[in-house]
């Protein structure tokens, strides 16, 4: 039989091009299920696709002759499989996740500019605290390693995971006894900071002379990720302010109401993306108001007592709830 022109030109020149364009498709498919898992879950995940593609394509082999519809067959059983494996993975750390972790304090900690901002941390001692790393220095790799002592000598007490451009990640950290602890980039040795653990004492920084718990508000897209601040009462405390906008300028300050009439703590002004710690006075138990002065329609209330020392309404690790107008 004669072979067609579909036989002769079409299928040599559409298959291939075909399979190059399935085979792109899945490791574009792959890659994002894997990039949005932690390092040990996405090596879980390759290695069961690994496994399928190795028996799907043994399987076909063994046929006496290969078809396009064994072809599709073997994708869509990879794909299967790889949707299953990060399904499974996904899970696991969400469940992870949800366990504990919520009731961790949280410390702040960015790098901009190859430095480390603040360079001093306060930390509790004695029970585990999720060190909230914010790499602002685009297309530059930065880490936080934490040593036991001052001289940062040895091996790291914590090593942790380097991450490059934009970007940031919550690093879940164990008890510390209480005494002094010093911290680095591995990739950029001079970039070094100190660290404090002490009872009693939540996270804070450098400013964090005011003591307290470390409260931690963020602004992005011209808006907070909170319309409330809990603050414990007639005592000092710490507000981490993160401003995630690129080129504009944000900070806090705090009214007894929205008059304006009486100041109580005018935050500096940052421009994004930056992070400050801002040492707020003791404030007498009642109700208050903030705002960004730079963008009046920024605003919130802030509540002196009852639950006091976080911040209502932010998990901190996705883009904030909206509270005025973007």
């Amino acid at each position: 039989m004669k072979p067609t022109v579909r036989d002769r030109l079409v299928l040599p020149v559409l298959l291939p091009i075909g399979i190059l364009v399935v085979i792109a498709a899945a490791l574009y498919g792959l890659s994002r299920i894997l990039l949005s898992l932690t390092p040990t879950a996405a090596t879980f995940t390759a290695l069961v696709v690994a496994i399928g593609i190795v028996a799907a394509a043994s399987i076909a082999a063994a046929r006496k002759r290969v078809q396009l519809s064994t072809l599709g067959a073997m994708a869509g059983a990879v794909a299967g499989v790889a949707m299953f494996a990060g399904g499974i993975a996904l899970a696991v750390v969400a469940g992870e996740g949800e366990e504990g972790e919520e009731e961790r304090p949280v410390v702040a900690l960015a790098a901009a500019d190859i430095a480390f901002e603040p360079t001093t941390l306060t930390v509790p001692a004695g029970e585990p605290f999720i060190l909230r790393f914010h790499n602002q220095d685009a297309d530059i790799q930065h880490n936080v390693d934490i040593f036991d002592n001052p001289e940062l000598a040895g091996e790291p007490l914590f090593p942790g995971e380097i991450i490059t451009g934009v970007r940031e990640i919550d690093y879940a950290l164990g008890a510390l006894e209480a005494g002094s602890y010093a911290f680095r980039c591995v990739v950029h040795p001079d970039m070094t900071g100190e660290l404090e653990a002490v009872a009693g004492e939540g996270g804070g920084g450098e400013g964090g002379e005011g003591g307290g718990p470390g409260i931690t508000v963020v602004a992005q897209g011209t808006a907070f990720d909170t319309s409330t601040i809990q603050l414990p009462p007639s005592a000092a405390s710490t507000i981490i302010f993160e401003n995630r906008d690129a080129g504009v300028q944000h900070n806090i300050a705090i009214y007894t109401d929205d008059t304006l009439s009486d100041e109580l703590f005018n935050g500096e002004i940052i421009t994004g993306p930056a992070t400050v710690e801002y040492a707020v006075p003791p404030i007498d138990p009642g109700s208050y108001y903030f705002l960004c002065i730079v963008h009046p329609t920024m605003e919130g209330s802030v509540e002196v007592g009852g639950g006091g020392g976080e911040v209502g309404g932010t998990g901190g690790t996705g883009p904030p709830e909206p509270t005025g107008p973007s």
